[in-house]
């Protein structure tokens, strides 16, 4: 991988500044809005070292003009468009030439990338199956502490992938801004995806033996109520995804087996 060597008179962004970048990154999706997406929680990051780049109002500006433009990415993923702005930014600090159009130009290439593998890899796949962990660890526990293990384990499953990618895309997209797609391949996260793909499809059938095991222990009423809980989802489930829909039908059926169970 090749580095991007920094000119001599070039603004020195320290490590300790990409890492308050990092924790200010958690407000990316803080103002999210239909025109531009996550643009300007993407701008809000640059807040720690905005004073490095920027030295009048002016400069600043501009800045926030060239990324306030339209932006969206997995916002976890998106620390690695974070990284290469940063650089870019640096650059055109120094005094290079291009380095606007390539800010532009590389933010646009990055948002399907970006947002691809951060929606297969989290959305799709570390969440649903941390989630389910800690589910199948909670019905299992007979004890308070054991709950909370698990519901700590669960909490540690997702969130060691998210933090470390995080800031580890700002550090890769600083040091590599102009090869940055070599770091968000689909093949980098596959071992990781498979990890959890196994975990996730170990927690479903977990949890399917032990929702067939409370039916066969629970008296007729609460049989049939599992029964019926289980075809209102599906049926849901194939007739609509809108949430108001699914609401009213969940509140609906709830109703209804108060009246009939209670």
């Amino acid at each position: 991988m090749r580095k991007v060597n920094k000119p001599e008179n070039s603004i020195k962004i320290t490590k300790w500044d990409l890492f308050k970048v990092f924790l200010t990154s958690f407000f990316m999706q803080a103002v999210w809005n239909f025109r531009s997406l996550i643009s300007v929680g993407f701008s809000i990051c640059f807040f720690p070292i905005l004073g490095k780049l920027c030295e009048t109002p002016e400069m600043k500006r501009d800045f926030f003009q060239r990324h306030l433009k339209f932006f969206n990415a997995h916002p976890y993923f998106a620390s690695f468009a974070l990284g290469v702005s940063i650089r870019l930014e640096e650059m055109r600090v120094a005094g290079e030439s291009g380095v606007t159009e390539t800010i532009d130009r590389l933010k646009t290439l990055l948002i399907s990338p970006l947002g691809a593998v951060g929606d297969r890899l989290f959305w799709a796949t570390i969440k649903p199956a941390a989630l389910i962990f800690g589910m199948v660890g909670i019905l299992i526990s007979s004890s308070v502490w054991m709950k909370l293990v698990f519901i700590v384990v669960s909490f540690l499953l997702y969130n060691i992938p998210h933090f470390y990618y995080r800031y580890e895309g700002i550090i890769e997209g600083y040091n590599h801004p102009h090869d940055i797609h070599r770091f968000i391949s689909q093949q980098r996260f596959e071992l990781l995806r498979k990890f959890y793909g196994y975990l996730l499809l170990f927690g479903i059938l977990a949890f399917i033996l032990i929702y067939i095991f409370t039916l066969v222990q629970s008296d007729l009423v609460y049989m049939v109520f599992f029964i019926l809980a289980t075809v209102y989802a599906f049926i849901f489930n194939r007739l609509s995804n809108n949430f108001y829909v699914v609401t009213l039908g969940t509140f609906l059926f709830f109703l209804l087996a108060s009246v009939l169970f209670l």
